[in-house]
Parts: C-alpha cells; structure tokens; sequence
C-alpha cells in the first residue's frame, strides 16, 4: 500500500469520526410521542450500572424495563402518551419508585433517579413534583393536554386553531394558515399520530381543512384528540418544515371502560343581533357525537372509537341583480329601434340558465333577494387498536375517515344554480410498531397513508346549451360562465378538483452507549397527486354593452356624454343617459342581439398527474435529500 493510499484511508477515517462526534446527542429527534430519560447513581453521585429500570403506563398497566448502561444511564423511547410510574433497583440499594411521571408529545421527562444504601429490601415512593425540565431535546415544544383541549373555545371544534395558542405564532389560525416564527403561513408539518397529514396541494393540513365560513370541509372530532404539541427548531426525524411541526395524538383505550356523549350548537337565537342586518337569519352550526374505549385483554389489547356529525345553515345576506323581465323590456326597444334582430340562442338563455323566480324583479339593483343559505355536513370518525405482545414490543392502528359536502355561494352569488359544491373525502391512517431489541436498543416503524379528495362544480347541472343554439361543443354539462355587465355572472365554478395521496414508512432506532444516545433513522416517502381543474372548459363569454350600434349614440363618458339617436327620443330616456345610469341596459341589448365583447374556452386535457418520490436518511442526526423535481405541464 502506498503512502498516498495511506493518507487517503486516514481522511476517510477522520472523516467518519468527526460524523460520528457531530452527530451524536445526548437524545434522540423527538416525534409525535414522548420519552423518559434520566442516570441511576448511588446518593455521592456514582453511576450505577446495570441497574434495572421499569416504567409502568398507569392506563393500562404495561410495563418495559432496561438496563442502566456502564455509565448508569437509561433511557425509554417512543413512549405513547400518559403517566407513568417509574422504578429503579440495583442490589444493594433500596428501591425506588417515582409515581406520576407524565409522558408528553415530542418532549423527554429528564428524571435524575438517586438510590439509597438498604439494610434490608425497602421501597421508597416519590410523586414527582410538577413538571420536570427536558434538558435533553433541541426543541422548543408547546404542548395543550386533553382536559386543556376540551376546554377551548373552537370555532367549529376545530383542532388546526389550537396553533395560535403557540408562541410565535401570527396570523388568522382557522385552517392551520399562519405563521410561526415568522415562517410562511405554509410552512408547518402536521401529523396525527406520526402519520402525515399535509395536504400535497398547498402544504395546509389535509385532515380540518377549511372550507365555508371557515367551516372545515370535515373534523377530527375534538373528544379523540389526547394531546397537541407545536415543536419549533424541529429535529430531523420532523423538522419536515420550518416553521415546525404540529403532532396530533389521538386517544387510546384503557383498562377501563370509559365514554362521552356530546352535543354542540351555535345558534342565531343565541347570539347578539348586529345592528347593521335586518331581523336574525340563520347562523346555525350544530355538532354531536360520541366516545368510547376500554379493554379487549385487560394489560394487553385496547380499542377506542370515535364518531361525530357536524351539520350547518347560514343565511348569506347576498342581493343580486337578474336581467329580469322588466329589464328585457328596456333592452328590447333598443333592438326594435336600431333594426337588430334578436338572437335565438342567447335569449333562450335566459329561459334555462335563470330561474323562473330569479327574473321577476324591477328594473333595478338589486332586484333579487333569494332565501337559500349555504348548508353543509360531514360525517367523521377515528378508530384506534393498541396491542402489546410483551414488554418488548408493541402495536398501534388507527384511521380516521371523514366525508362531507358544503353548498356556498362565490363571488356574492345569489342564484343557488351557481352556488358551488365542494364533496371532500379525506382518510388518515397510520401503524406504529415499537420493538425493544435490547436493553439499549429500540426501534420505532412508523407506516402512514394520507388520502384527499375533492371536487368542485355548481350545483345545477345538467344543461345542454348546445341544442338550444348556443354551441360551445363543450363535453360538460354545467352552465358557460356568462358576464352581462351590471348583472350577475352565472356559471362561476368550471369543473374542478384534486386527488392527492401521500405514503410514507419511516424507521427510527435509538441506541445507548455510556453517556450517549444515538438516534439512526430514515424514511421511503411517495405521494402522487391528480389534479383536474378545468378553467374555462365550459367557456366564458362577455357581454358590455359596447358592440351593438347603441353605442355610439351612447358613448358613456361622463366627461362628455354624447346621448343621441334612441336617448334623444324622451326627456327620461335623455336624463337616464347623461346620469350614465343605462349601461346594464345595453349589456342586456348586447347579449339579446348576440353580440360578444370577448369570449374564451379551454379545449384539451387540463389534468395532470405530477409524482414525487423521496428518501431521507439519517444518520447521528446528518440527513441526505436527494433532490426530485418535478416538471409541471401547461
């Protein structure tokens, strides 16, 4: 061998080393559970080795042990939620038990366990004494406990709200869209129970997202939610995102039997009238369910469900403007007088895509005051297994399925044809498995698959303009987006919607040595979106009023209003168009005598289907990303 292959090989060494020094820590990256940590000394401070350390989940009685390693410390990964009592015994010395040790969401209980010499076998018990200080995570973690979370007032019962009680955070909370230490509003990794459930789309959580009136399209129900936690300066294993990363923890059964039943309304009746509405339309959002949990083998298999309806009416308080049939009866004389015939296809328009009750109001704005209000459901449920096969390893299931439908206007639209209806499904689901391989080495597998799907589209469709002469040779069947200046626009909502899936296995192995603890881990992630939506796909086409021959006579510049020919025939027809108070007229002449200003429809395929694949390895807290791009198609 060379000198020079020598000094290679030596590089290479150093290289490794320094990975190893910088990489190593006193903890491992943190994620949606929690951890105990701490050393066994004698009361001068001594280490003592091979000491043994149990830790019981008051709950449901399971218990895990280790070893205290050659420098006295133990440490247990991984844990789910809850309190614990905690156990040390080394031969020679007395027994110690700490009760009420609690387990939080992405955090370690540092808990220093000092034993006594013992004459003879004693067992001395402790209480610890509030909430012990986690020395040894890099995070900076907000965590809200259940009896906390059910006593916030939510909006909706809204878990995504919960971020604004986090410090650093800024901006509206609803939707989980906001900052966090000054971050993009989206820039949060959410999780429930480790799995993900950020919507590919947008980066805002797939699971509570927003719809009408701030409503979530479909909600984890509150009553399943143990805990919450908002982990800033995040860790490898979550740091996903720079803001942080939100982990939801979801209730386990007990070896008790345990169950709510609840029901929440919001009510106008209830509520304290604005002096700016007229009398007290509806405001209704009313949400009921129950709980329930226990044991299937008591110390051994637990199961939790959780179900809830959500359901809300809203009065909109919206007033349109219709070309009503007394306006028609403005338009038409235009016509008549300019020599204009009046087109068959736009006018029977009129007869198909309006309402028959939307085209009964005066020639003038507004003159439609409809009652529909905007409505919406979900239908939403989580159900949870937890099964532990011994003391060294241990399973979790969960789903959660929610589907809904809401029915709001856009754009202050006042026809309910044209309301848009936005179906969602979303379902999450993960599998955590936790496997205790030695008294110094464990290992979290995490599966997780997040689903959504929504569509959007008006609410009447079904029309077939083709036939009627207005031929768009459009393949969907919902009104063309029409503009007559001064009028409501009809057919706001081409056909629309995304599909986006995201699985992903992550592994994370903990490892004590001496003084140290090391963390290895990695995760295989793909996601795939479909995403449909199709702008202009049934067409949209403007009518202003300035391409018939009425507008020269018009010419509507208030500067220097020039009303001749049709507005010169009466004192009235006159003031109205010097007061430039006719423009809807003419649009609504435009638009009888065919006369486009502009007009646009999308032909082709709009969908697209982009994939993303990624591998994270880390390793002593040094990760790899390769990079992925993905190319967008226009």
């Amino acid at each position: 061998m060379s000198s020079g292959d020598i000094r290679i090989r030596s590089f290479h060494l150093l290289a490794l080393l320094l990975m190893v020094l910088l990489g190593a820590t006193f903890a491992g990256a943190q994620n949606f559970r929690g951890g105990i940590n701490g050393t066994v000394t004698d009361q001068g401070g001594a280490s003592l080795p091979g000491a043994t350390v149990q830790i019981t989940d008051d709950a449901t009685g399971v218990v895990h042990s280790s070893v205290a390693s050659s420098a006295g410390e133990y440490s247990f990964q991984d844990l789910p939620l809850g309190v614990y009592t905690v156990s040390a015994t080394s031969s020679g010395f007395e027994t110690l038990k700490v009760e009420k040790v609690q387990v939080s969401a992405g955090a370690i209980y540092t808990l220093p366990l000092k034993l006594a010499v013992a004459a003879q076998a004693t067992t001395v018990e402790v209480n610890a004494a509030g909430v012990a200080l986690d020395t040894t995570t890099p995070t900076q973690t907000t965590v809200l406990s259940g009896k906390t979370i059910q006593d916030i007032p939510l909006n909706g019962r809204d878990f995504t709200q919960m971020i604004g009680m986090a410090p650093g955070f800024a901006g509206y909370s609803l939707g989980g869209y906001g900052s966090v230490n000054g971050t993009r509003a989206n820039q949060v990794n959410w999780q429930i129970d480790g799995s993900d459930n950020n919507d590919l789309w947008h980066n805002i959580p797939a699971v509570n997202q927003g719809g009408v009136e701030n409503i979530a399209g479909i909600t984890l129900p509150i009553d399943s939610v143990e805990e919450f936690s908002l982990q800033t300066q995040a860790s490898p294993e979550s740091g996903r995102n720079p803001g942080g990363s939100v982990n939801l923890v979801t209730k386990s059964g007990t070896n008790q039997i345990h169950g709510t039943a609840y029901y929440f309304n919001r009510n106008e009746a209830l509520a304290e009238v604005s002096p700016f509405q007229q009398g007290n339309p509806p405001l209704r959002n009313q949400q009921w369910g129950e709980s329930a949990g226990g044991p299937i083998w008591k110390d051994h298999t637990f199961w939790f469900e959780n179900f809830e309806k959500q359901q809300f009416k809203i009065a909109t308080g919206n007033q349109g403007t219709e070309p009503s049939a007394a306006y028609q009866a403005e338009a038409l004389p235009l016509l008549a007088y300019y020599g204009v015939p009046q087109n068959s296809a736009t006018t029977n328009l009129l007869s198909v895509l309006w309402p028959a009750d939307s085209l009964t109001g005066a020639a003038s704005s507004p003159n439609f005051l409809p009652s529909a209000p905007e409505t919406g459901y979900s239908y939403n449920g989580v159900i949870k297994l937890d099964h532990n096969f011994n003391e060294r390893q241990s399973l979790s299931a969960r789903a959660f399925l929610g589907q809904g439908n809401q029915i709001a206007p856009v754009c202050n639209c006042t026809i309910p044809y044209y309301f848009e209806v936005g179906p969602i499904h979303v379902y999450n689901y993960s599998l955590v498995d936790n496997w205790t391989l030695s008294s110094h080495i464990t290992n979290q597998v995490t599966i997780g698959v997040n689903y959504f799907n929504q569509t959007f589209s008006d609410q009447k469709t079904g029309f077939d303009v083709d036939s009627l002469g207005f031929e768009t040779n459009s393949p969907y069947t919902q009104a063309p987006n029409i503009i007559i200046s001064g009028f409501e626009e009809i057919g706001l909502t081409a056909p629309a919607g995304r599909n986006d899936i995201t699985g992903h296995l992550d592994d994370a192995l903990s490892w004590v040595k001496g003084k140290h603890e090391f963390r290895f881990g990695g995760e295989y992630r793909q996601a795939q979106i479909d995403e449909f939506y199709q702008r202009k796909s049934v067409g949209k086409f403007q009518f202003t009023g300035a391409d018939g021959p009425w507008a020269a006579d018009y010419q509507n510049a208030q500067s220097q209003p020039q009303c001749t020919g049709y507005f010169a025939t009466t004192p009235s027809l006159l003031s109205a168009c010097q007061s430039g108070s006719l423009g809807n007229v003419l649009a609504l002449a435009d638009f009888l005598a065919g006369d486009l200003n502009s007009g646009a429809i999308a032909r082709g395929d709009a969908e697209r289907q982009p994939h993303h694949l990624r591998g994270n390895v880390q390793r002593l807290a040094v990760n790899t990303y390769p990079h992925c791009r993905l190319r967008r198609a226009l």
